[in-house]
């Protein structure tokens, strides 16, 4: 698995969201079928681990359709995923895995990193070169960030 980080920026924010990763995959990121969760990480100093999954949205907190899934623990479809992040206005934690139908190995993982940076963890080579031909601060990291300091790619 190939892990890269997209650092995209416009006027000192993000300039991508999980929406346009998303829309980019399709129709596979459509057809997969995703779990939700929190970035765990680990802290060194205080040798204590933590869970994040914050988004900014539009409704009441907890009331996002994107902290539901996260909530659930429950699988979602590739098009209500896609509903959900269109509805969200930015996702600043959050790990979204997903798995093509009839398969049982993980085709993606995307993880949004402290509205910092988007990961993009797959084996898949058409995922990592659509990453590569339409975001330019793009960086390969020898794994997903597991704890912090977060280390530079």
């Amino acid at each position: 698995m190939t892990t890269l980080r997209i650092h995209d920026g416009c006027n000192g924010a993000l300039a991508l969201d999980l929406r346009d990763l998303i829309d980019l995959l399709a129709p596979r990121s459509l057809e997969a079928t995703w779990m939700v969760s929190s970035v765990v990480l680990h802290d060194p100093v205080l040798d204590h681990s933590f869970d994040e999954f914050t988004i900014a949205g539009r409704g009441a907190p907890g009331e996002d359709l994107l902290e539901k899934f996260a909530a659930s623990g429950s699988p979602v479809s590739g098009a209500l995923l896609s509903k959900a992040a269109h509805e969200t206005t930015q996702v600043i934690w959050g790990q979204f895995v997903g798995t093509l139908p009839g398969k049982s190995d993980t085709w993606i993982a995307i993880r949004a990193i402290d509205s910092t940076f988007f990961e993009v963890t797959s084996s898949d080579e058409a995922v990592l070169n659509a990453i590569r031909s339409v975001y330019k601060d793009v960086q390969m990291a020898s794994g997903p960030v597991t704890s912090i300091p977060i280390a530079p790619a």
